[in-house]
This record gives C-alpha cells, sequence and structure tokens, in this order.
C-alpha cells in the first residue's frame, strides 16, 4: 500500500490591488537597469524594513516590470511601475520550500508582514493559484500507465518517457512511446484552469537539486530502492474564480479543500486488475484511494515537520558539495597540465597549492574580492539570512 510520506501547498500565487512607493519603485528601476549592464541579479533592498531581495534585468509577463526574489526560502515578487492603487500592480508567488517549512497561516501572515515590509499599499488579494502535493512511498514494481487514467473526454492528457533502468537519471523525451521505456509522468488538463500531475519525484529531486526534499522524506538519497511518487493538484485563476468564485484568502480556506476533492472525483487512477464494461465503476487503484483519504482531512494542517533553518542548512551543505567536487576536479586536470607525478601530488601539492593560493588573494588586484562579494550577494539567502519581519 502506498505510504503518505508528505502533504502539503506547493505553490501559492496571489495578486493585490495596490501599489510600491515611488522610493522603492525607483530603486527598482535602479537596479534592473544595473542588472542588464552587469548581466547579473543585484542585491538590493526596499521598503521601510530594508528588505533584501535579488532584481533582475527582466520583468514577468503581464505587464509586471520588476521582479524583486527573497531567496529559495523566501517569495518572487513582481512588480508594475506604477503608483495607481486602484491598479493589481503587486503578485507574489511563494516558494516550495517556503510552503514545506510553514504551515499556510504562517506563510499568509508572512505575505502580509512582507507587504508592510516593503512599504506597499495592500487593498485586497485575490488568489491566481494553488498547488497542493502529495509524496508516496510506492510498494516495489509500481508503474505508471496511462491507460489507467479516466477523466473527461476533452481533458488533456500528456505523458513523460524516461529510461526504463531506475538507476539512470537522465531523461528523454520522444513523441512516441518505446518498448523498455518507463512512463515518468502523466498530466491531466491545462493551466491555467485545473491540472493533475502524476510523476516520479525522486528522480525529480535529484534532476532539480532540491535534496531537502530526501530529509521531508526521511530517506537516504542513495536508496534507490525506495521509490517515491507525487501527486499534485493544481488550480489555476480559471478553476478559482470563473468556476468557484474563489478569490480572497477567506474563498480560500473555506472552498479549496472543496476543489481539489472535487477534482480528485473527476480525474482518476484506476486499478489495472479487474476489467470493467463501466469505466465509471472501475475500482480506484490503491494509490488514488490514498489521494482521496489525505484531500479529506484539513488541508491547511500538512507541513514538512522541518524548521526553515534546517532547509537552509541542507540547501547549504548541498552548495558546499557542488563547489567541492568542482575544486576537486581543476585541482586534478591542474596537475595534469602541470606535468605533477603521482608522488609529487602527494607529497608536495597541497602545500604548492596553499602558497600559490594566497599569492593570488593578496597579490592580483582584488579580482579574488570582487569575485567574493559577487557570490556573497548571490548566495546572499543561505549564508546570511534575514528574518522577513
Amino acid at each position: 500500500m502506498p505510504e503518505l510520506l508528505y502533504a502539503g501547498f506547493d505553490t501559492l500565487e496571489v495578486s493585490f490591488q495596490g501599489a510600491l512607493k515611488s522610493e522603492s519603485l525607483e530603486v527598482l528601476r535602479n537596479a534592473k537597469d544595473e542588472a542588464a549592464k552587469t548581466r547579473e541579479d543585484q542585491l538590493i533592498e526596499i521598503g521601510p524594513a530594508k528588505v533584501d531581495g535579488h532584481v533582475p534585468a527582466h520583468g514577468m509577463t503581464g505587464g509586471y516590470a520588476f521582479v524583486f526574489d527573497t531567496g529559495f526560502m523566501g517569495e518572487q515578487w513582481t512588480f508594475m511601475d506604477s503608483e495607481d492603487t486602484s491598479r493589481w500592480n503587486i503578485a507574489v508567488k511563494v516558494r516550495a520550500a517556503n510552503l514545506a517549512a510553514h504551515s499556510y497561516q504562517e506563510i499568509k501572515a508572512r505575505i502580509q508582514q512582507r507587504l508592510t515590509d516593503m512599504g506597499c499599499i495592500a487593498l485586497q488579494e485575490s488568489i491566481r493559484r494553488a498547488d497542493f502535493a502529495m509524496d508516496f512511498l510506492m510498494p516495489e514494481g509500481f508503474e505508471l500507465n496511462q491507460d489507467q487514467v479516466v477523466a473527461h473526454s476533452h481533458s488533456k492528457v500528456s505523458s513523460h518517457w524516461g529510461e526504463k533502468n531506475a538507476d539512470s537519471e537522465k531523461q528523454n523525451h520522444p513523441s512516441t512511446v518505446f518498448r523498455g521505456r518507463k512512463l515518468e509522468s502523466i498530466t491531466i488538463g491545462k493551466m491555467p484552469g485545473r491540472q493533475v500531475i502524476i510523476y516520479n519525484k525522486r528522480k525529480a529531486a535529484i534532476e532539480k537539486q532540491t535534496p531537502f526534499w530526501f530529509k521531508v522524506w526521511d530517506i537516504d538519497p542513495k536508496d534507490t530502492s525506495k521509490h517515491v511518487w507525487r501527486v499534485e493538484f493544481r488550480a489555476g485563476k480559471k478553476e478559482l474564480k470563473d468556476k468557484y468564485n474563489l478569490r480572497s484568502f477567506k474563498d480560500f480556506e473555506d472552498s479549496i479543500g472543496d476543489v481539489f476533492c472535487n477534482t480528485a472525483e473527476k480525474v482518476r487512477y484506476i486499478d489495472n486488475g479487474n476489467v470493467v464494461s463501466n469505466i465509471s465503476r472501475a475500482q480506484q487503484h490503491p494509490l488514488w484511494l490514498a489521494v482521496t483519504n489525505t484531500l479529506e482531512r484539513n488541508l491547511f494542517e500538512y507541513r514538512s515537520g522541518l524548521l526553515p533553518g534546517q532547509l537552509r542548512d541542507l540547501i547549504r551543505e548541498h552548495q558546499e558539495q557542488v563547489y567541492w567536487q568542482q575544486i576537486q576536479g581543476n585541482l586534478a586536470g591542474l596537475a595534469v597540465v602541470e606535468g605533477l607525478t603521482t608522488d609529487q601530488i602527494r607529497t608536495e601539492y597541497s602545500d604548492n597549492l596553499a602558497k600559490e593560493i594566497e599569492t593570488r588573494i593578496n597579490t592580483q588586484g582584488g579580482r579574488f574580492w570582487e569575485s567574493y562579494n559577487r557570490s556573497r550577494a548571490r548566495l546572499n539567502f543561505i549564508c546570511s539570512p534575514k528574518s522577513p519581519s
């Protein structure tokens, strides 16, 4: 039987009627221009609480001139270049790690505090999108089968195929199904309506370099016998507003459970054990029984159980490993280029490297410190976090 490892909101997008104050908009304009010149995101502060964020050289579709990113444990804010508070100038997308570390009520409070800290005038909100994810440890031998998906005939169903070998982390995107390949993902529906995705989350966590999920699941990343599959329900603007008239935080809190439960009735994953003439009578797969049982509980109570500091440490440790792997590879290549013997590498290399590094840090016109400062700005939210309040 499937074992629930994690459940919680994975995406939350909200827009606000209101605007940033003129001084903050000017800071954003200057940072965007500088990012275009340097081709690097700029770390700036805005608002009375001096909120840290990275500003890239681009905006976002929908008329948002500025992006203001508060890090992997924060949110991506977008702003229109306008002080007209009658317009919907502000939007926010909460990061998955932020949602994993905090309850919905904490996230809502953090969003509202951010608005205050940045000096925003926000008159009312509108929920644009909400995703709810459930991760299950599946029994050995589980394979996804598109023929077991039951959905409305008008629903768009697409698949992703990958290597049959579970140890391979490579993905392939053929337009047809090949024998020997294993189905990794099925998507039903399309945004900004409603969408259901079933996919191999273990592979996704490795490929997207989000190692904190293994800590959430309490699974060793090297243990390839553990198969984690995610079922994700997505509700976009059309589903929330046009179908359910769901707009405010209160509407969301009153009705989002019904939205996802109704979706789980209209889109199902059935068992392949028995063939029936009437598909509506087909027995649900144990995975879908676990999904419906999870959705019937209080969705707002789910959280990963990890503290924000724990997630931040995991990301920082992962980044350290990445840098050390790069350093090790570069050192090996440098030794080959310099023509060192294995005995020289073992006896002299480390001492010579230490002297060379010291010389380059202290005598090369500050280039090391320029690189250091750029890295410090880029890794700001991993190495020197600031509270959003």
